[in-house]
């Protein structure tokens, strides 16, 4: 069976629901739903986790069949060390990315989450000002034109849906004011 995005990002949504691990949708596809497509091959999950959910990983993962290239290894690094891991479906190239948020900030992000539905499947979805957020903070350390566009793309179409304080209060938290004065002014 040839499996497209789509597939692979209702696989993990329904598995990280059925071992209640709290995730949200981020990257590209969070883009596409609030400002402009783009094309990938990756899917992102932004999820909280710790060591004490090994176990429910493991248990996740081994309800992928074989066509899924799963490293447990790198899943038990990534949980101790609170970085990212990911799981590869070679016959299709796409990858997807779970990253690891710590605790404090993933509460304010998952208590802002939307709740969609893709093909009748709950799908849990960053806020479009913690995804402008995030991508901004990613740009504080490597100015990217891609994430800056993303951003630009989102507040133009959001513009009237945004909670515009949140926004800049977090900005001043996160010393990205500049970088969100940039894109508010940026062409699409």
């Amino acid at each position: 069976m040839d499996l497209g995005q789509r597939d692979i990002l209702l696989r993990f949504a329904y598995l990280l629901e059925k071992y209640k691990i709290s995730y949200l949708l981020t990257g590209s596809f969070a883009v596409a739903f609030y400002g402009y497509p783009r094309a990938t091959h990756d899917i992102d999950f932004v999820i909280e986790a710790g060591e004490k959910d090994i176990l429910l990983f493991d248990g996740m993962f081994s309800e992928l069949d074989s066509s899924y290239i799963v490293d447990k290894y790198q899943i038990r690094q990534a949980i101790a060390k609170s970085t990212a891991f990911n799981i590869l479906h070679p016959q299709s190239s796409i990858k997807t990315d779970f990253w690891l948020s710590p605790s404090g900030e993933f509460k304010r992000k998952f208590q802002r989450k939307r709740e969609i539905l893709v093909d009748r499947q709950k799908v849990s979805l960053i806020s479009p000002e913690d995804l402008i957020l995030n991508k901004l903070l990613w740009c504080k350390d490597i100015k990217s034109e891609r994430h800056m566009r993303d951003c630009a793309g989102i507040w133009k179409v959001q513009k009237g849906n945004l909670d515009i304080n949140y926004i800049k209060d977090w900005a001043k938290k996160l010393r990205v004011e500049e970088l969100l004065e940039e894109i508010k002014v940026m062409d699409y």
